[in-house]
């Protein structure tokens, strides 16, 4: 999914002393490398982080094809939205590219969570294996957000999450999807993201908590109402024109 390269996604920059400048942009493959350590820091149990940097740097390389949008503060990358319009074909490439640099990963993992490790992978097998069949209703799968511990210090409302979700849900559906499907683990955050347009399909219990499985008709009201009242200006300007230009198509959230 060939795409032009952002140069800002809200408001145009502005930059004093007194008004930082937060934008929310196109997830670029520059930003990989500290995408992986926010990501690491985030999801500590997570397979991608139990296999290493380096497949966590590749993991963020390939999300950059993808339906993934950063949040910056002046340039410096504070948080992420990242998905796919085919998540297994996404998962697929991933072996397919780095094959190598993974299995090393994956075998780093096992040593240090042997008790863990074989349910992720069989996550990860599942994925990749599965085929779904060709359908008109594109479906953009969430997979990972983050915003940096160090946004509350700089003074960037708790709330800032929705509007960095909600702008995702606005570039998935540019993008060519009629659909989000994702799942959280956290009450507060099913709680949040209803307020966006998403409702709970189902939860499942597991060893260590609830997951919750949601998904979100395309479009969602609420999300043009947060992205449009959101902190990066008007929501739609900049990636509407890249979005026209390019091809349209289709864990925790």
């Amino acid at each position: 999914m060939p795409r032009q390269q952002s140069t800002g996604y809200g408001s145009a920059p502005t930059k004093d002393d007194k008004h930082p400048c937060l934008t929310i942009e196109v997830l670029t493959r520059d930003d990989a490398h500290v995408a992986a350590i926010l990501h690491k820091r985030n999801f500590p149990d997570d397979l991608f982080t139990l296999a290493g940097e380096r497949v966590l740097v590749r993991l963020f390389q390939e999300f950059a094809n993808e339906v993934s949008l950063a949040a910056k503060l002046d340039g410096q990358l504070l948080g992420y939205s990242v998905g796919t319009l085919n998540k297994s074909r996404f998962m697929r490439r991933m072996v397919r590219h780095h094959m190598l640099i993974l299995a090393a990963g994956i075998a780093q993992a096992i040593v240090h969570r042997a008790y863990e490790t074989p349910g992720y992978i069989r996550g990860l097998i599942r994925w990749v294996a599965t085929t779904r069949p060709p359908t008109r209703n594109a479906t953009a799968v969430s997979m990972y957000e983050a915003i940096s511990k160090e946004a509350r210090g700089l003074g960037i409302s708790p709330l800032f999450f929705l509007e960095l979700h909600a702008r995702w849900i606005l570039y998935a559906e540019q993008l060519g999807a009629q659909q989000i499907e994702g799942q959280v683990t956290d009450q507060r955050m099913l709680a949040a993201l209803c307020r966006l347009g998403y409702r709970l399909d189902r939860t499942v219990n597991t060893r260590t908590g609830s997951k919750h499985y949601v998904s979100c008709r395309l479009p969602a009201e609420g999300a043009y109402r947060w992205a449009a009242q959101g902190t990066c200006g008007d929501p739609l300007k900049k990636l509407a024109g890249e979005a026209a230009s390019g091809p349209t198509g289709q864990t925790p959230m």
